[in-house]
């Protein structure tokens, strides 16, 4: 027999004595089981004993982070239980159908090394991803979701940002110990069953085996976790393991919505939609359909040039005079320039990454269930900002402090109308770097240089006189590793902290606005500073609202007066608000509004996280979950949590109107077409 009897505990506590006789017992259970078979079945429990001690740590940090929360968190052991069991079965069926396929090959010696080599380095991974899981629920209140799958994609800035960010020295060295610690004791076990002769049909009928319970463990991992039946995000993310969650999100990242989502008959979601979108100023345009809709701004359009400063997880927390509680001054430029221009207190992020910032911003378009669409292949040619300005005859560009590489960003630049992109590799002076680009000031240096030549080229240039430019700007210095150049704020780079990093990426904006001032073009030119997301998640609701607060400024103290607009809105509406400023008409299918135009109690925001989708009010929130399911929220504007609460009616029609209509527009493609409509300088559509 493989597993033999375990020598009795002579001398040791009941207590002891219950545990080896239960082990003993366990063994003697496997004995019955071909070896193979029962060697994965011991790794099964390994796996499922390891996601159980994470599980009750992960209760420990909850219970003290959300207090009251500890009776639902017993809940999540027996659900963990049957979560982290299906999952061990579906990782662990491939190594099983291995040591029987393979069996001829695994009984040389070179292949057997080879096995120890790769049952060790799996170990290894397993307790790596562990350890990596509290890292990632420290920084984003999850286990590891989207944001951490499509991190994995891009291992230049994600393995330099690990670098960047801590002392791996102590740690590798610990996990290839506790990898060790698990593998010594099996070793044996493994050695035995790869060297164990093959009884007739035993590799047949311990496929078929494992066959039924990847059924059984496939329907566990869909139908486990709505066992909770809560509406806390947070308790639910303990109850699942971190291989389900980034499996989950591997799988949903291009959700369909018919028959995951509910759903209107098409015409009055259009119809609703289309609603939510007109403003005293628009008249429908029926030959066009859908959305499409002129907007008209009068005839006194502006011809200024406009920069826009996209902020890397800038959110409403580190500005002073907003949500920052802190205790410190984190934003004092930012503070001091809202005073002075055209300052939205309670404007909301789409989503929880940069693509998502972008999609909104340059496309005001709103989140659909999946990855955004800027990674989507119909993407190219969607209607944006960039392609109305370009038809005002603007010079368009796009400047990036990383990688254009990046989760796609510079292909999808090109393809929805920037004349240039321009990334790392086009900045002259990289004075300070990270993995995941130039540090914000360098940035901000490329673009002065950038917009002078713009100006050069128009004074030289007759056909191009007076011609305006658009440029796009992203930052990367507020992301960790949180570090940035010394001598810039009083605020230490060495410390590594996330709010220092915002303080420098505030003073950089400030230090690039006055470095502006003595240029000739800064007299006619927009400047716009939004946050692309908020810096972390945070709260129990399923899309927890006030964490994607952000701000969103317009300046030009020559053409734009200061005013703390509080109207509730969106980054989709940023390209609207900018073209209602510049006097700009124009034809759109766009998502979003003019801000200044919202009339009391009519704004609104939506956003998705992971897979879900809320739509809220400012006193509703409802939110959209796959199968089905819906939940419902009260909100206040502001820092305040979610309450729960039964869902209304009227939110969950807009929810759903809203997302089933923006996935049908971009699916086929009626999201896409320019032809006989665009911008006009004179008010004329």
């Amino acid at each position: 027999m493989v597993f033999s009897k375990l020598p009795a505990p002579i001398g040791k506590p009941p207590e002891t004595h219950y545990i080896f006789t239960t082990l003993n017992r366990f063994f003697m259970l496997l004995s019955r089981f071909p070896p193979r078979f029962a060697f994965w079945i011991l790794c099964l429990l390994v796996f499922v004993i390891i996601q159980t001690v994470d599980r009750i740590a992960l209760m420990g940090w909850v219970s003290v982070t959300h207090p009251g929360s500890f009776p639902l968190l017993l809940l999540t052991l027996p659900v963990g239980l049957l979560d982290d069991t299906a999952m061990g079965v579906v990782l662990g069926l491939p190594f099983l159908a291995g040591m029987y396929l393979f069996a001829s090959l695994l009984r040389r010696p070179a292949f057997r090394v080879a096995s120890h080599a790769l049952f060790y380095g799996m170990l290894a991974l397993l307790v790596f991803i562990e350890v990596a899981q509290f890292v990632f629920w420290n920084e984003f209140d999850s286990r590891p979701n989207g944001i951490a799958y499509y991190y994995l994609i891009f291992p230049h800035e994600v393995v330099g940002n690990i670098r960047e960010s801590f002392d791996l020295r102590p740690v590798f060295p610990l996990i290839a110990a506790a990898a060790a610690a698990l593998y010594w004791p099996l070793r044996h076990r493994l050695s035995a069953a790869l060297g164990a002769k093959i009884l007739p049909g035993e590799g047949r009928q311990s496929l078929k085996h494992g066959a039924a319970y990847l059924v059984v463990a496939l329907a566990l991992l869909h139908f486990g976790p709505l066992m909770m039946g809560g509406r806390d995000r947070v308790i639910n993310e303990v109850a699942i393991n971190a291989q389900h969650s980034l499996l989950r999100a591997a799988l949903t990242n291009d959700s369909e919505y018919a028959g995951l989502y509910p759903s209107l008959p098409a015409g009055e979601a259009v119809t609703m939609t289309r609603a939510m979108v007109a403003q005293d100023n628009t008249r429908p345009l029926a030959h066009r359909g859908g959305l499409w809709r002129h907007v008209d701004n009068g005839q006194m359009a502006k011809r200024l040039n406009v920069v826009l400063v996209m902020q890397e997880s800038f959110g409403s927390i580190y500005v002073d005079d907003l949500d920052n509680q802190s205790g410190e001054s984190i934003s004092p430029a930012l503070t001091g320039l809202g005073q002075k221009g055209l300052f939205f207190t309670n404007v909301y992020a789409t989503g929880t990454r940069t693509v998502r910032g972008l999609e909104a911003v340059l496309n005001s378009f709103p989140p659909i269930p999946g990855i955004s669409t800027s990674r989507r292949s119909g993407s190219k040619g969607m209607n944006s900002l960039p392609f109305l300005l370009n038809d005002l005859g603007y010079e368009t560009a796009f400047l990036y402090g990383g990688r254009g590489i990046f989760d796609n960003m510079g292909a999808y630049w090109n393809s929805i109308g920037f004349n240039n992109v321009w990334d790392i590799g086009d900045i002259e002076d990289q004075g300070f770097t990270t993995s995941w680009g130039v540090a914000d000031e360098y940035l901000f240096t490329e673009a002065i240089r950038r917009m002078d030549e713009f100006a050069k080229d128009e004074a030289m240039n007759e056909t191009t006189k007076n011609k305006p430019f658009f440029l796009g700007l992203l930052t990367v210095s507020n992301h960790r590793p949180y570090t940035y150049p010394e001598g810039r704020i009083d605020k230490d780079p060495a410390a590594m902290r996330r709010q220092n990093a915002a303080t420098y990426a505030d003073w950089a904006f400030g230090d690039f606005i006055e470095r502006s001032r003595g240029h000739l073009w800064f007299e006619d030119t927009v400047f716009i500073f939004v946050g692309d997301h908020g810096p972390r998640i945070y709260g129990a609701a399923q899309v927890p609202v006030p964490s994607y607060r952000v701000p969103l400024l317009f300046y030009a103290p020559k053409h734009i007066a200061p005013e703390r607009n509080t109207a509730l809105g969106t980054i989709m509406s940023l390209g609207p608000t900018l073209l209602g400023l510049l006097g700009v008409s124009y034809d759109s299918p766009f998502f979003g509004v003019d801000l200044r135009r919202v009339e009391d109690g009519k704004g609104r925001v939506i956003m998705s996280h992971n897979y879900k989708i809320a739509y809220g009010d400012g006193k509703d929130v409802a939110v959209l979950v796959p199968s089905g399911d819906t939940r419902g929220y009260t909100m206040e504007p502001g820092p305040g949590d979610l309450v729960s609460s039964t869902v209304d009616p009227a939110a969950l029609k807009k929810a759903i109107a809203i997302t089933q209509t923006a996935h049908a527009m971009f699916y086929e493609q009626r999201y896409h077409d320019l032809a006989g409509g665009g911008a006009s300088l004179a008010g004329v559509p």
